[in-house]
Order: structure tokens, then C-alpha cells, then sequence
């Protein structure tokens, strides 16, 4: 897949409730990680966009210097965030990513591109499907929309009605950091 095809998308709101206080203004190494994520995803995609709930809990700097979109469906989870993107791109797939994982890589997202075919959607599996790092085509609007509708907040519901390609994970450390706990272990580690 040609990445000038793709646009990426970080999201960036949610409750944080696990972790204590927002996680889109998480801190290391005098950045924030949310733009270390941004600046990873601007080396591949011509085009990136931050979702978030709100634009003005950032500083000035991450605001000037990235493409913000305010998520259009409050407080009704990733798949919000995910259709405010899809309802904005104008290219045929987005590269969706969630602003806490800490160890995203050039590496990491070109493997997943590698796969993309005709699909609508495509996705590391492991334990668990990786839906917070994923390939969306725009067809997947109406679904999405559908059920958003219906007050049904999980990605992978709509999976049954499209086109999915699950890739086993392989040597793919694709981990999010939920907890203080996990946040005090990636920072002594990274």
C-alpha cells in the first residue's frame, strides 16, 4: 500500500479513569508523547490528524504545530474519534493509532501497510485485536455510523459486517499504557 494513500490519525481524548489524569498530555523526555507519535506517523503519511474531545487542554506549541480535529461524537469512545476521521479524510484509508502507546515505530506501521490489499480493515491479532492500530478504509463510515446510532461503543462489533484482515502479530510489541504503574515501567525501560 502506497502511504500517500493513507492518512494517519492519532486519537487523542478519552476519560483516562485508569490512569488518573489524561493521558494525551503524558510527558517524557521534555516532549509530549502524543507528538513523538505525531512526528513517527508525519515520516510515512503525508497527511496526519489528531482527533481529540477537546483542543484547548493542549499547549499552544502541539496545537500550532499539528492538524487538530475535534471529535463530533462526545463521549462515545475510540469509534467516535474514529468516525469524526473518516467523516474528514479525503484519502481511501486511515492509519488509526491511540495516543497511548508508547513505542509506535516506522517499522511497526509499514509491516501493517505491507498486508493492506482491498480490505476494509486491517488489523495485528494476538491475544487481542488491535483496534487502536489499524488500517480504516472510508467504506467503513456507514457502519460505523450505523452503530454509533445505536449507542454501541466497540470497534470490533462491526467487524461482522465488513471486510477484516486479522494478521497474527509477530514480534510486534504493540502495548498501551493504562495504569501509573505501566507509565513508570515504559519510562524506565524506554
Amino acid at each position: 500500500m502506497n502511504p500517500k494513500d493513507v492518512t494517519g490519525v492519532i486519537l487523542c481524548g478519552g476519560k483516562s479513569k485508569r490512569m488518573g489524569f489524561d493521558k494525551a498530555l503524558i510527558r517524557f523526555k521534555g516532549h509530549y508523547m502524543l507528538e513523538e507519535t505525531a512526528i513517527t506517523l508525519k515520516k510515512i503519511f503525508p497527511k496526519v490528524l489528531l482527533v481529540t474531545d477537546h483542543k484547548q487542554k493542549f499547549p499552544t506549541q502541539l496545537l500550532v504545530n499539528h492538524v487538530f480535529l475535534e471529535d463530533e461524537f462526545f463521549q462515545k469512545g475510540p469509534l467516535g474519534g474514529l468516525v469524526t476521521a473518516l467523516r474528514h479524510i479525503d484519502t481511501s484509508y486511515l492509519f488509526l493509532v491511540a495516543c497511548d502507546i508508547p513505542n509506535i515505530t516506522v517499522t511497526k506501521i509499514r509491516q501493517l501497510l505491507e498486508y493492506v490489499e482491498d480490505e476494509q480493515v486491517i488489523l495485528f491479532s494476538g491475544e487481542k485485536l488491535e483496534t487502536l492500530f489499524a488500517v480504516y478504509h472510508r467504506s467503513c463510515l456507514p457502519q460505523f455510523k450505523k452503530q454509533l446510532a445505536m449507542d454501541n461503543k466497540k470497534i470490533r462489533t462491526a467487524f461482522d459486517h465488513l471486510e477484516v484482515k486479522k494478521v497474527k502479530k509477530q514480534n510486534i510489541d504493540i502495548t498501551n499504557v493504562n495504569y501509573p504503574e505501566e507509565l513508570i515501567y515504559w519510562r524506565q525501560n524506554d
